[in-house]
């Protein structure tokens, strides 16, 4: 009884901890983080009070997620030459859809991880700059943080599905064909590719423990897309705040000194508008940080899943079974929904930042003093210039992009569809 009194007495006079009134910078991010800490990854180094509440073995899990990842790869592209020489063109091409979504996945994560230090900046400079508790209403913070939700869980189920279909088919079809159906030519498939370094089909060992290991290696190739694309909105969906917050200060800017008359009051208006500038210089220096982050993975996506989207059309051009045509139309409909998703962003992001030059043309900037119009005058020029993302230095992303990505998916599909003719 005096222990339990004593239990007693700590649960009563620990403090409750209050529920949280505004939004932070990390419920933007909550879910890109959670799918990277499902496979040990820190993708930024977080704070000394996080970080030391981590183990260290979440590294060691990286690593055997990765080993395992790139395991099932050079199994895949061993097969996919298999093909090739001995003539199985289709075959061959379905490999390579898996080959480039693998290697996209894999090459995401790993630009992530070389590029830590340079994210980690980012959301340092994301986080200081980030609407205070009394500043939610004016920055409208709870609607940008509803879609940025809605966003990010849309895309995630989409994957999750995708994913989970393409793990899961050819068991079912096994036990179908094997246990309701009684078929005598039921056979045992993997779900990828059946190249390993050991013999698989004579025991249910190593049938089970291969298909677990190509189902492993697929769920963190769709957490590599997933978590790298839902950082990149996440983030995206804050400076798409910041650059709207922006330009409606500019409009709503109360001019205190009408032509200079009232000294104090020029003076005021010109302490407001050097903070509002360098507030832009801030939002433009982490557009400059996301795109030197993400900037060739984006790359790589867009010209990956160009070559990945033909080989799928061309697959479906070719009699398959209903389960195939499911598969390949989830997969097709994945990709596209990937790359209309960061062209979008991008559009959007061209838009606001653009807007920046039409908020300082449209506020009541003639009565304004002399000096304040001449500031007015290189903010509105530096905002004329737009902002996007950027697949490294070759590719500036906007609608038009998306445009250009359909083009060339059919010109690959047209030079593939010839050759197996």
């Amino acid at each position: 009884m005096e222990l339990f009194g004593k239990e007693l007495t700590k649960l009563t006079n620990r403090e409750i901890k209050p529920k949280r009134l505004y939004a932070e910078f990390k419920d933007f991010v909550r879910l890109p983080l959670f799918f990277y800490h499902t496979i040990g990854f820190n993708p930024y180094a977080e704070d000394k009070k996080n970080r030391g509440s981590r183990s260290n073995w979440l590294w060691i899990l990286f690593f055997i997620h990765m080993g395992v990842l790139n395991f099932v790869l050079a199994c895949e592209i061993i097969f996919s030459f298999d093909q090739f020489v001995n003539g199985s063109f289709v075959t061959a091409c379905e490999t390579l859809g898996y080959i480039g979504f693998v290697a996209v996945a894999d090459l995401k994560i790993i630009a992530v991880y070389f590029r830590r230090a340079t994210l980690s900046n980012l959301v340092n400079q994301m986080e200081s700059i980030f609407p205070k508790n009394q500043e939610h209403e004016q920055y409208d913070v709870n609607r940008y943080l509803t879609r940025c939700r809605l966003l990010t869980k849309s895309f995630s189920v989409l994957y999750i599905v995708l994913i989970s279909l393409y793990n899961m088919v050819a068991y079912f079809q096994y036990v179908i064909d094997r246990y309701i159906q009684h078929s005598p030519d039921a056979e045992r498939t993997m779900p990828y590719v059946p190249t390993v370094p050991w013999n698989w089909h004579n025991s249910n060992l190593g049938f089970y423990g291969t298909y677990l290991i190509q189902t492993w290696a697929a769920c963190v190739s769709s957490v590599g897309h997933i978590s790298a694309d839902l950082m990149i909105f996440s983030v995206e969906i804050q400076v798409l705040m910041h650059f709207d917050y922006l330009s409606k200060s500019l409009l709503e800017f109360p001019i205190q000194a009408e032509n200079g008359a009232n000294i104090d009051g020029a003076n005021r208006d010109l302490s407001k508008l050097q903070q509002l500038i360098a507030y832009h210089n801030k939002i433009l220096g982490l557009t400059d940080l996301i795109n030197e982050v993400f900037g060739r993975p984006l790359l790589l996506n867009l010209l990956t899943s160009s070559v990945v989207v033909c080989l799928v059309g061309f697959q479906m051009t070719i009699v398959l079974s209903p389960e195939q045509v499911v598969k390949l139309v989830l997969y097709l409909i994945s990709a596209n929904v990937e790359i209309y998703l960061i062209c979008y962003f991008s559009q959007l992001l061209i838009e606001a930042s653009g807007g920046v030059a039409f908020a300082v043309y449209d506020m009541n900037w003639t009565i304004a003093d002399h000096r304040f119009r001449k500031m007015l005058v290189l903010m509105a020029h530096r905002a004329q210039k737009p902002v996007f993302l950027k697949a490294t230095v070759f590719l500036d992303i906007s609608m038009e992009t998306m445009s250009m990505f359909l083009r060339m998916s059919y010109k690959f599909f047209c030079a593939i569809r010839t050759m197996y003719q």
